[in-house]
């Protein structure tokens, strides 16, 4: 297991450029944390890791309420602000600075959900990681995550444009390569992080192999109501930028 992999050291560099951008994100705010929260369901009680937590926006929410939440991520500086916001809204969250793949920190089956909302698709060792969210795991436990969609994220993709600058349709190519490369997140941003494609068989294969069982595959598209919250959610009518999944450990 490596505590520090590329894309940890990457996250550290942009860590407070994207803090930025993630308290004023539309999709992040406004889509891909309502649709998490209603995927998890009724939290009072129960202990849930949040994996890759980043600022801590989730965990904190996840706290408030009700749940026993421990907070994890690679970059030392989220955490160092994940902590200093926890304090001051009154949220009890632990928070402990460690990558993804390597969680020996926490015990065996300790959890009754791990909640990996948009970073997954991040880690250089993806197998490992859900490896650990399973072990953490109690006996019935879920693992819910949500990614960048692989099928829609790809080394070559974006849309296509007519003459008047109109989306006419999505283009994806070298869907097979399993890669990495820098790359902005905004234009804002002054370094790069570390982007990584997988096909959708490796996030399947990788925690099938780890011995979840895949209980819910969602796709998620913008509701009428989505669609008033931001124009730019239009293009989720489209095109399926993001996917959540839901796996549970057998009790067996």
């Amino acid at each position: 297991m490596t505590m520090h992999d590329t894309s940890t050291r990457s996250w550290d560099r942009i860590a407070d450029d994207w803090v930025r951008h993630a308290d004023a994100n539309d999709y992040r705010n406004l889509f891909l944390m309502p649709l998490m929260l209603a995927m998890v369901g009724d939290v009072n009680g129960r202990c849930i890791l949040d994996l890759g937590c980043g600022e801590g926006g989730y965990s904190r929410e996840l706290a408030r309420r009700g749940a026993r939440m421990v907070g994890v991520d690679g970059s030392a500086r989220l955490i160092d602000i994940a902590r200093s916001r926890a304090i001051p809204q009154g949220c009890d969250v632990t928070y402990l600075c460690a990558n993804a793949n390597g969680l020996g920190e926490l015990a065996t089956a300790s959890f009754d959900t791990v909640v990996a909302a948009m970073t997954l698709m991040d880690v250089e060792d993806y197998e490992g990681s859900v490896r650990e969210a399973f072990r953490v795991l109690r006996a019935g436990g879920e693992l819910v995550m949500s990614i960048t969609h692989p099928c829609f994220s790809a080394p070559v993709s974006g849309w296509d444009h007519d003459a008047t600058g109109r989306r006419t349709h999505f283009i994806v190519d070298r869907y097979f390569d399993r890669a990495a490369w820098d790359d902005f997140i905004a234009a804002s941003f002054r370094a790069p992080v570390v982007r990584r494609h997988r096909p959708l068989e490796d996030y399947i294969g990788g925690a099938l192999a780890a011995g979840f069982v895949l209980r819910e595959f969602r796709e998620p598209t913008a509701t009428k109501e989505d669609l008033k919250k931001s124009p730019r959610f239009v293009h989720l009518t489209r095109v399926p930028y993001f996917l959540f999944m839901r796996w549970h450990k057998p009790k067996d």
